[in-house]
């Protein structure tokens, strides 16, 4: 899980949104038609009908180290990839939840089974404060496609109902021109890349989620099928993402514990998730079974 780089290069990129994106239209229900969305570069695909889409105030549980517990608070369950085999999906679908797939698409990991099929060309820079990752370089979407797409045919494979992409905001690496990534990516470079990742998705009945990047969300809010957001509350970027919970689309704002005590999460984040219509919990950076859920109102 990556926390969002910063609020001073948010604001740039903000300002610079026009001139790389125009909003899409429809609201992700109703029709064939009023599915059928239009595309930065003119293309269009269709939402599939059958594909789980949460909706406003689904619960969310997330556990992406240590053990799993036995009973689940969340609808939703969020769990790594490759980590996670295809019974445990299938038992937590005994359960009547909901499972989605952890997945790094911005980043190379030194500890994935397939981190040697990724071409040198595309592998940058350290990622800071992480180590075994790198940047990958998100323009190359025709060397990255083949990679992503076995990702996805396995997470498809264990029978996950939809995918939590990580690190498609790491074009704010370089928005201060300091090229953290290696690669120059620009904000343009990633709105492609976001429309290649939900088109995947889609094509294998899998949903999937806008992770942080609020300057995707005028465009692609209305193509992706709910919102993950860390720190939103702290951060102050939560309101970016009020059209999700409008077209009645989830957002599950994770706060961590180490920018915000529980009495602050319980007494302040709780009562702006409730009036924005978010799933709000907090949990330790670390991310494992223990979180604390806002109290039922």
């Amino acid at each position: 899980m990556r926390r969002h780089t910063g609020i001073v290069k948010r604001s740039l990129w903000i300002v610079l949104l026009p001139l790389f994106l125009f909003a899409a239209c429809g609201n992700g229900g109703g029709s064939d038609e009023e599915n059928s969305h239009q595309l930065d570069d003119n293309s269009s695909f269709t939402i599939p009908e059958s594909i789980y889409m949460p909706k406003r105030g689904t619960t969310f549980s997330i556990v992406l180290d240590g053990a799993l517990p036995k009973q689940f608070t969340g609808d939703v369950v969020d769990l790594d990839a490759f980590e996670t085999s295809a019974e445990t999906v299938a038992a937590l679908h005994t359960q009547g939840k909901k499972v989605f797939a952890y997945v790094s698409v911005g980043s190379w990991e030194a500890y994935r089974e397939d981190k040697d099929r990724f071409p040198g060309e595309v592998v940058g820079k350290n990622y800071p404060g992480w180590e075994g990752e790198k940047f990958l370089d998100i323009r190359a979407i025709d060397k990255l496609a083949p990679l992503v797409q076995k990702r996805f045919d396995m997470i498809a494979r264990k029978g996950f109902d939809g995918i939590e992409p990580d690190n498609i905001d790491i074009y704010t690496e370089d928005a201060d021109g300091n090229d953290g990534t290696g690669f120059h990516i620009t904000l343009a470079d990633a709105a492609k890349y976001a429309k290649f990742l939900i088109i995947e998705a889609h094509k294998r009945n899998l949903s999937i989620g806008q992770k942080n990047a609020p300057e995707l969300t005028e465009a692609y809010g209305d193509l992706f099928d709910w919102a993950i957001l860390e720190d939103p509350f702290y951060e102050k970027y939560a309101s970016v993402f009020k059209p999700y919970a409008g077209h009645d689309k989830a957002v599950f704002a994770l706060s961590y514990l180490d920018n915000t005590p529980a009495e602050k999460f319980l007494n302040d984040y709780c009562r702006q998730a409730a009036t924005l219509g978010y799933t709000a919990i907090l949990k330790e950076r670390d991310l494992t079974a223990v979180e604390t859920t806002c109290p039922k109102r």
